[in-house]
């Protein structure tokens, strides 16, 4: 959505609109010029939002919450490394976010089945691309690794179980099985969804000092 600037006082304001909804000053629109305002975001109140001069470019559309890292969809993140905020090396690594409310995880108790159809037809879903550093890279490598490595010895104490026909070995691949499930949902995601709606992306897991760089989310929806 286009906006207009008002000259007198500064607020901005949709561009049909004929006059300031602060001052009152007539806008420029019924005169033939163009606003020269990018799109922006839609506030609340009916006014809309300036995107930064930076748009277009890493860091634009990114702020902070706290703790969380807020994204317009779409947004490029900066290039660093969101685990240590080293410089990040090219390319970034995509990941698909998933997000549900939490109270959909009730159904769980009712039917998995139902769980993952309302979940499927729920979620919000945002793409980002994270810059990690050499380091991170790597062991983001590692513990894939090790997660399949994990696995893998699991079915192979379920086909030893077979040929030596010895119980032992199946409650050992049972074993393996749930300890490479378990430590690749724990050490495998880079970062994770706080919240996502249909315009930002609430994301956890970055650290404090990339978060720290990024301007204070202002709070609009």
């Amino acid at each position: 959505m286009s906006s207009l600037k008002c000259a007198q006082c500064g607020l901005v304001n949709f561009a049909t609109a004929a006059s300031c909804k602060r001052c009152g000053q007539p806008l420029p629109q019924n005169t033939g010029v163009a606003s020269s305002t990018p799109q922006g975001i839609v506030l609340q109140d009916g006014y809309v939002l300036p995107p930064p001069p930076t748009v277009g470019v890493p860091g634009s559309g990114v702020w902070r919450d706290k703790s969380k890292l807020v994204m317009s969809k779409g947004a490029e993140l900066p290039d660093r490394c969101v685990k240590c905020n080293a410089p990040s090396q090219e390319p970034k690594l995509k990941k698909k976010l998933s997000w549900h409310h939490p109270a959909i995880y009730l159904l769980i108790f009712v039917a998995l089945l139902i769980y993952f159809i309302v979940a499927m037809i729920v979620r919000k879903t945002a793409t980002v691309e994270l810059g990690l550093c050499d380091e991170h890279r790597s062991k983001h490598r590692r513990n894939i690794l090790t997660t399949w490595a994990l696995i893998l010895l699991g079915v192979g104490g379920f086909v030893l179980a077979v040929i030596v026909e010895d119980t032992t070995f199946l409650l050992v691949g049972i074993l393996l099985i749930f300890a490479g499930i378990i430590y690749g949902v724990v050490t495998i995601r880079i970062v994770w969804p706080a919240m996502i709606d249909d315009k930002f992306a609430w994301v956890k897991g970055v650290n404090k000092d990339y978060l720290d760089e990024l301007p204070q989310w202002p709070g609009i929806v």
